[in-house]
């Protein structure tokens, strides 16, 4: 099932990208109109699928509508709406620039789209998968904990890679965050990773000639890299839960005045 879910995902992006190479590369040949026929149709179905996007935050925040289908539903809609809407709208307007209001809402739309990709990406690592639930800090602090307390009195860590790791520790437990803190906390932990995994390959292979030694490294070796990689994910979590916060305050208002130069173009074309 995941298989053949990553496989339409795949086939819907190529053929996304492949209709905007070639409206891109016949945009001067003017095969379609944005004042009739199947242009000023393009326009209006990718317009009322913008607007059918409002339907979403609906779903989640106003509790009259929280029966209506369940939000994984209504999540795949947003994002497949996201795409064809802004599709068609660029087909519509051939790939051109026009009037003062129909390039604010055309910019407007690429910005919302093109945000939409990166929350895409954001959600993705808060959540067990993209339609998944969203993973909980304290599942990931559980789980670096049992790792934790098998390797921190061992000798493989010097004292001050030891208070690092603490700062970290308590730097990626805060509320909220500041962006550029989740950040070098994960570049730390990156660069600490890859550190202590040479010295565990070096160390193992001074060993190679002790098997009992080597056996009691090897373990607190296995120890202290999944301990590692358990605070990776802490602080990958923190760095996107900031990243999808910050990213909510872009996206929404820009969705808003989409959606208000989109009304304003409508209104501008049929009275003009």
């Amino acid at each position: 099932m995941e298989t053949i879910r990553h496989f339409s995902t795949h086939l819907f992006s190529i053929v996304v990208i492949a209709l905007l190479i070639l409206g891109w590369s016949e945009r001067d040949e003017y095969w379609l109109s944005a004042e009739k026929g199947w242009g000023y149709a393009l326009g209006i179905i990718g317009g009322s699928l913008m607007l059918v996007l409002l339907l979403y935050p609906l779903r989640k925040h106003w509790k009259y509508a929280r029966n209506w289908f369940s939000v994984r539903h209504w999540f795949k809609m947003h994002m497949l709406f996201g795409i064809l809407g802004p599709l068609l709208i660029l087909f519509h307007s051939n790939f051109q620039l026009g009037s003062l209001n129909s390039n604010i809402a055309l910019f407007s739309m690429l910005l919302v789209s093109g945000s939409g990709v990166i929350g895409r990406y954001a959600y993705q690592k808060i959540h067990r998968g993209l339609y998944g639930s969203q993973i909980e800090f304290s599942e990931l602090r559980e789980a670096f904990d049992k790792s934790k307390s098998h390797f921190e009195h061992g000798d493989i860590l010097d004292d001050q890679t030891k208070e690092k790791l603490i700062k970290i520790e308590r730097d990626v437990e805060q509320r909220k965050i500041p962006f550029f803190t989740a950040l070098i906390c994960y570049q730390q932990v990156k660069k600490i990773q890859k550190m202590m995994e040479l010295r565990c390959r070096k160390k193992a292979a001074n060993l190679l000639g002790d098997r009992n030694e080597l056996a009691i490294f090897t373990q607190e070796a296995k120890f202290l890299l999944t301990g590692m990689a358990q605070l990776m994910r802490m602080t990958n979590y923190a760095l996107f839960a900031r990243v999808f916060s910050l990213w909510h305050i872009f996206h929404l208002p820009i969705f808003f005045m989409m959606i208000i130069a989109g009304i304003v173009h409508v209104f501008a074309v049929h009275i003009y």
